[in-house]
């Protein structure tokens, strides 16, 4: 592919070899099939998608345009647009720590969405981590090692009632789509191995937090007023950016379709 191509005056322009797109031409407010379709595809070639100029997308035409992909995942411990349970309010984050999204949740999202209402005037980015080149980055021993094994997740960060309701996914997924295998762990979520001592878990899911997010497999979506940031998480993890002043406001909507299934090995 080229640097941009033009696809019925879709223009589609790849962020780096690690991943990512930025698509101008899209109108989620009156897609049909068709163009739900190309997104999707889009999607499983480039892992997240910068969709440029939605800045008069309503709260309702971004649920419309998840609901497309699945059922809206309710967080239930972070802020929500008034009327919206499903539709989060994304302020200021001063944090940085890559994720995938809720993974602590038996069936947790397939793709997350955040819609750029507000932003600063230099910064505040999205960082991203492509997971299929962080396994294919292993060494085939350590795939070996890690390919049957399974994770402990929990949402401790948000609630610390989350400890008595753990989740286990594998520790390599297979997408369902692509059928390619992802690591698939996270330093937020992700507690320990199953069926390794102690401080065998530690030290390899330390290598693992600090592997998949290597530079080698970083890119960046930015932000203008009406971008679209939209991610696969079983293929990718991201990190907000706090590159910007602090006395400048950052406010994004955020809606998440959740898998269908569990995630598999």
């Amino acid at each position: 592919m080229s640097a941009a191509e033009n696809q019925d005056q879709v223009i589609i322009k790849p962020l780096t070899g690690a991943g990512g797109a930025a698509v101008w031409g899209l109108d989620i407010t009156k897609m049909d099939d068709a163009g739900y379709g190309q997104v999707n595809d889009l999607m499983l070639q480039y892992g997240a998608l910068a969709i440029h100029g939605q800045a008069d997308a309503s709260v309702d035409d971004l649920r419309s345009f998840g609901l497309h992909y699945g059922e809206l995942d309710i967080h239930g411990y972070s802020p929500t647009v008034e009327g919206f349970d499903d539709v989060m309010t994304i302020g200021q984050l001063r944090g940085e720590a890559f994720h995938s999204d809720v993974s602590w949740k038996e069936v947790p999202p397939k793709y997350s969405m955040l819609l750029a209402r507000k932003v600063p005037s230099l910064g505040g980015g999205t960082l991203y981590a492509n997971q299929y080149k962080a396994y294919e980055g292993l060494s085939d021993p350590m795939k070996a090692f890690v390919d049957p094994l399974f994770a402990i997740h929990d949402g401790r960060q948000f609630d610390l009632e989350q400890i008595k309701h753990p989740v286990t996914h594998p520790v390599v997924i297979t997408h369902p789509e692509t059928g390619r295998k992802a690591l698939y762990v996270n330093r937020n979520f992700t507690q320990r191995i199953v069926d390794l001592e102690p401080d065998e878990s530690r030290a390899i899911l330390e290598y693992l937090y600090r592997h998949t997010i290597r530079t080698y497999y970083q890119f960046r979506i930015d932000y203008e007023v009406g971008t679209i940031a939209i991610w696969d998480n079983r293929c990718v993890l991201h990190s907000p950016c706090p590159d910007y002043d602090v006395t400048e406001e950052r406010l994004m909507h955020r809606v998440t379709a959740l898998c269908e299934t569990r995630p598999i090995q």
